[in-house]
């Protein structure tokens, strides 16, 4: 998935350091002989104004009373330039140096209870496996490092490497920071070659295990501006390791979001790598795969459809919106829901007509209801209120029931479908349903939606003579004869009874009128009160 040469032997050698996180005084991993190397991965910088859209919120982005797009001039000729790239719509590419496999840490931990220099240590995932991906020094702002942790995360999660649950811990990212100095006649972010850092490049400070976007973000930009005025000062930075603060630890930043020191770096030899006595080396052959097929042939054999294949194919195949389908492969089981419910509907309706209105029907009701349904259960409790956090205006997930996944959803696809067939063949209305859904999730979870429509007398009255009939009970009852003379004089209020007597139809159907041909039944029923009238 990111294009990497995958290496038929690696192997494991010991990095030794001594810090509290780190039990053994030395960490597993494969510094010189990784599992893969020399990959990409393109992407596009991370967007708050998209994302602000999509949530319906205003930009939040400004919490620490300054702008994202700092262009403050310092003494001499060289600025701070922090570029946001919001507005950015091409593709970036990063360049993977490897993929290791490696030991997990401890969790250091600072208390705001506590003095912000006293830590303590969870050691509960010490040892566990994890997969680091190390990239070369090619992304140039904060929303670039967000982008690509993104895209990242969806590519993992869709080949089922990982479930991308950042507020887990399942996937975290240690961030690089370093600066260089940008003069007045390279401003313009074309002249900044990616491939290397201009000279006279600060030192890099890694901040680690960052679980969200907008911590990335908040990390990169904090650091920037911490190591500008360091470097304005002529006291640069060293090499450090830096833990993130969501939470405030002073009174300079009152909305937190700084970084603090937990330890100085070695270099490379400080480290005394050794080959591991104890692991022999992963050899990825015939044997080990269990199977006739040599690593590359294995690989292409057993390599899951792409995000970007997955779009490509719901696009061209289904006909639906480029949006939808960014949504649906956004949670990867949706992607079985979605062809099951087209399926399902179009077997019941027995429909091979072009353009199929089936797909983009399954795919609204799916991004919208059903997944609003599934974020529901999520992140409720008992009493109706919502587990969802906010973290200076974004929001973060507390304790969830589940993760928010069809996964976890009591409707399946065969069910959406026969619903999806029930509207499409008009048999039940949009709102009768809503309501099914809704009934079907929580309550029923067993009958189907024809079952559940019946059981609650849900069926659209489309039959034009029952229509007819239903609309002149209604206006010809005595109850609304004063309206029915007042219609018959016409005038401006004439629009207003006919409303008015929309209502009552609707409502002596128990909203099961078809709407347009209720409307078409009651237009024939009043002209023929007006024609009968004397000339």
């Amino acid at each position: 998935a990111l294009n990497c040469q995958i290496h038929e032997t690696s192997r494991f050698e010991r990095k030794h350091y001594f810090y509290p996180d780190l039990p053994n005084g030395y960490q597993i991993t494969q510094q010189r002989w990784p599992l893969a190397s020399n990959g990409f991965v393109d992407f596009r910088p991370w967007s708050n104004n998209q994302r602000q859209m999509k949530k319906g919120k205003q930009n939040t982005n400004l919490r620490r009373g300054k702008p994202t797009n700092c262009n403050k001039k310092h003494d001499g000729s060289a600025k701070v330039v922090m570029q946001s790239n919001q507005g950015e719509s091409e593709n970036i590419q990063l360049r993977i140096e490897r993929i290791q496999l490696e030991q997990d840490t401890g969790k250091t931990i600072t208390n705001s209870i506590a003095s912000a220099s006293q830590s303590q240590i969870d050691l509960n995932r010490a040892g566990c496996a994890l997969i680091e991906i190390v990239s070369h020094p090619d992304l140039r702002s904060a929303h670039e490092a967000a982008g690509v942790v993104e895209k990242i995360r969806k590519l993992l999660k869709h080949v089922g490497t990982c479930d991308g649950r950042m507020e887990e811990g399942s996937l975290r990212c240690d961030l690089n920071v370093s600066i260089a100095p940008i003069f007045e006649g390279d401003l313009a972010p074309s002249h900044i070659q990616r491939s290397k850092l201009p000279e006279g490049n600060g030192h890099r400070v890694e901040v680690k295990n960052l679980n969200s976007l907008r911590q990335i973000i908040s990390a990169a930009e904090y650091e920037v501006l911490r190591q500008s005025i360091l470097a304005r000062n002529n006291t640069p930075t060293g090499r450090e390791t830096r833990t993130f603060h969501v939470k405030p630890i002073s009174k300079e930043f009152p909305f937190g979001g700084e970084t603090i020191i937990i330890r100085k770096k070695g270099d490379s030899v400080d480290y005394r790598f050794m080959p591991e006595p104890d692991i022999p080396p992963l050899i990825l052959d015939e044997e080990s795969l269990g199977s006739n097929l040599n690593l590359e042939e294995f690989i292409e054999e057993n390599m899951p459809e792409l995000p970007e294949e997955t779009v490509a194919r719901l696009v061209n195949d289904y006909g639906i919106s480029q949006d939808v389908a960014d949504v649906i492969i956004n949670d990867p089981p949706a992607i079985k829901l979605f062809e099951h419910a087209v399926e399902t509907a179009k077997m019941e309706l027995n429909y091979n007509e072009s353009p199929d209105p089936v797909p983009t029907m399954v795919g609204n009701w799916l991004c919208n209801d059903l997944f609003a349904l599934v974020k529901k259960s999520a992140t409720e409790d008992g009493n109706g209120n919502s587990a969802l956090e906010t973290d200076n205006g974004e929001e973060s997930y507390g304790s969830l029931n589940h993760p928010i996944s069809v996964e976890f959803s009591t409707v399946k696809g065969d069910r959406l479908g026969s619903l999806i067939a029930m509207i499409a063949n008009g048999i039940v209305s949009t709102s009768m349903a809503k309501k099914i859904l809704i009934i079907m999730f929580k309550e029923d979870l067993q009958s189907s939606p024809m079952e559940i429509a019946k059981s609650n007398g849900w069926r659209v009255i489309s039959d034009m003579n029952t229509l007819i009939q239903l609309c002149e009970s209604v206006v010809f009852n005595p109850q609304n004869s004063s309206q029915l003379d007042q219609y018959r004089k016409g005038g401006k209020f004439q629009w207003k009874i006919e409303k008015f007597l929309i209502g009552k139809v609707m409502a002596a159907s128990n909203g099961n009128a078809h709407p347009e041909r209720m409307k078409e039944a009651l237009s024939s029923v009043l002209q023929q009160v007006t024609s009968s009238l004397p000339q």
